[in-house]
């Protein structure tokens, strides 16, 4: 992981002329609006996204590496923190908010309008969850006890998380399948691409090996390097990922790079807030096995954070009669949506 941000970050710097500036920034004070700019010495990746407790503006600029004249705004608090990427700029306004933010070229820069709301904080844009219940159709899964399958208990377990978060208006939820019917595990990688997923989460039961049938546990798997290095070979999925403004050999990379780095690290974040409340919700039903690095085909996804979770063996009697229970689908479920919640916006609580 060192290795893999180091080199990182040499190709930044190196393609970048090593490393890009952030010249300054200008404010400008409307009847309905703050503006404000920030102006850069040549063409870098930005990346922005709200957070709350406080409600902050975050502004990350990969290639960034000088920061000069920042100055104070009126009714804000601004932060700005060093990262091996670049540098992240956070702004705290003072007051209820909703924003629009927009790369201008020629000259390059920056733009946020921050609108002053009167009561209540704004709606942002809707976190895209990805939901994939595993195998499907011809492709049954494991069979477990008392010939229970296994694609059928993904299904109920997947739709229960789809009914918490289709509830919570926060949230865009999509599903791999809806239905008892095969989709392709590369379709499945590619429909989170498509829907440009905020979030991957494929949920599967296990089944133990011969001679091992009271096998138990829940474990969680990431996306590993070699895993990512297999799908950025695959040239008509980069171009779907990149789009067709990014032919350049050297940017191509360093968007890609930055991608992977991404997948790799927020997996395992997300993973391990996933394991904790599996832990609280679930401590007394299940045993968790840890979090583990896989090369499963669905979990190649550059860009975005994505975990495989076996929930349990189906293949143990008293694991199967607990994952065909409606009461244990739905409060595993309930455990999955907090880890989203806690993921995306930091809320704790039942």
């Amino acid at each position: 992981m060192k290795f893999l941000r180091t080199l990182t970050t040499l190709t930044i710097l190196l393609s970048l002329s090593f490393g890009a500036t952030l010249k300054g920034l200008r404010v400008g004070f409307y009847q309905k609006k703050v503006r404000i700019v920030f102006d850069l010495s040549d063409r870098v990746k930005v990346k922005s996204f709200i957070l709350k407790g406080p409600y902050r503006i975050v502004i990350d600029f990969y290639g960034v590496y000088k920061v000069k004249n920042l100055k104070k705004i009126k009714g804000f608090k601004i932060r700005v923190g060093k990262h091996p990427w670049g540098r992240r700029v956070v702004l705290i306004p003072s007051f209820p908010f909703s924003t629009k933010r927009f790369y201008l070229r020629e000259p390059e820069r920056f733009v946020v309008d921050v609108y002053r709301e009167a009561k209540t904080f704004p709606h942002f844009r809707k976190i895209t969850v990805v939901i994939d219940p595993g195998h499907g159709g011809k492709d049954p899964g494991a069979i477990g006890f008392l010939g229970i399958r296994e694609k059928d208990v993904n299904l109920k377990i997947a739709k229960e998380l789809y009914r918490l978060l289709r509830g919570d208006k926060r949230f865009r939820v999509v599903l791999t399948r809806k239905g008892d019917y095969y989709v392709p595990l590369k379709e499945r990688s590619l429909i989170a691409v498509r829907e440009k997923a905020d979030l991957f989460i494929s949920i599967h039961s296990d089944a133990a090996p011969k001679g091992k049938p009271y096998a138990v546990g829940t474990q969680i798997f990431a996306v590993s390097y070699e895993g990512l290095k297999d799908r950025v070979r695959d040239k008509d999925f980069v171009k779907m990922l990149l789009g067709r403004g990014y032919q350049e050999p050297i940017v191509r990379k360093i968007l890609l790079d930055l991608a992977m780095d991404l997948s790799l690290e927020e997996s395992v974040t997300f993973g391990r807030i996933l394991a904790f409340h599996l832990k609280k919700f679930l401590s007394r039903e299940v045993v968790f096995r840890g979090i583990k690095r896989a090369r499963f085909e669905v979990l190649k996804n550059p860009g975005i954070p994505s975990i495989l979770l076996e929930t349990g063996f189906i293949t143990n009697p008293e694991e199967a009669l607990k994952l065909v229970s409606r009461d244990f689908q739905k409060r595993l479920a309930k455990a999955i949506y907090k880890s989203i919640v806690y993921y995306f916006f930091k809320e704790r609580g039942v």
